[in-house]
């Protein structure tokens, strides 16, 4: 016999699982919030994240701006994988860049495209010229962290590198100096050094990375890297360098 009052709470799986709920928390916005910028009703939205209604593509075309998240991510179900945009490639001069190189959270989320094992990675967006010889302003690069490669860096090899304005001073915060996309490198004497990619004669064609030889205050821990014939650097980053490399290059978008 029916009941009167209101039906119970679903207690199983939904119907078409989605991530909504997820990404709506990692931003801090209402269900509310999310419909009135994506201008759909709070009802429809409050169905789409129960999993009562499919999330279609022109909804998330809707969405994925409020939840800075890639369309994609919406219209995969539970699978989809982002990646944060952490940082801005751009050179101390630039008029164009944010305020900051570290953007600030919550990070954009973007698709990974083609890239391999897109949840080691994470994404920076060119904001000059810098390196216009081989990517336009706008394009998104894809890094992959040193520490999760799972190949030694090689001379050659396309880094995105993060120059810092001042030495390193006990636990204190380094200033950001300049970002940068560009080849590794090593010279004669040992050090290591990106080769920037770029027409701008203002940017310097080689930017040391680090130091083959301890500083003359002889307290540097820098370990130089060893010149290897089959092209294989040893690097190790410690405090004292004047850069480290943010990441490994594994894919790139173009600016739409």
């Amino acid at each position: 016999m029916q009941t009167r009052g209101r039906p119970s709470k679903k207690t199983g799986a939904p119907r078409y699982a989605n991530r909504l709920r997820e990404l709506r928390h990692r931003l801090g916005l209402s269900q509310q919030e999310v419909a009135l910028q994506a201008a759909i009703s709070a009802a429809y939205y409050g169905a789409l994240e129960r999993g009562d209604k499919r999330i279609n593509a022109d909804t998330a075309q809707r969405l994925h701006r409020p939840l800075r998240c890639a369309v994609s991510d919406l219209l995969s179900g539970t699978q989809g994988v982002s990646v944060p945009l952490r940082f801005a490639i751009a050179a101390a001069e630039c008029a164009s860049r944010p305020d900051r190189f570290e953007l600030p959270e919550p990070h954009e989320m973007l698709h990974p495209g083609r890239a391999r094992e897109p949840q080691d990675c994470l994404a920076a967006e060119i904001f000059d010229d810098s390196a216009d010889l081989d990517f336009a302003p706008g394009t998104v690069i894809f890094l992959r962290p040193q520490a999760l490669l799972r190949e030694p860096l090689r001379a050659g090899a396309r880094i995105v590198t993060r120059f810092f304005l001042e030495p390193a001073r006990d636990d204190a915060e380094r200033p950001t100096h300049e970002i940068l996309y560009g080849l590794l490198d090593q010279n004669i004497l040992g050090d290591l050094v990106l080769i920037t990619r770029t027409h701008n004669r203002l940017i310097p064609r080689h930017s040391l990375i680090q130091a083959a030889v301890p500083s003359r205050s002889g307290f540097s821990d820098s370990v130089a890297p060893v010149p290897r014939r089959d092209g294989v650097i040893e690097y190790r980053q410690s405090a004292d360098d004047a850069a480290e490399i943010l990441g490994l290059v594994v894919y790139a978008m173009g600016p739409a």
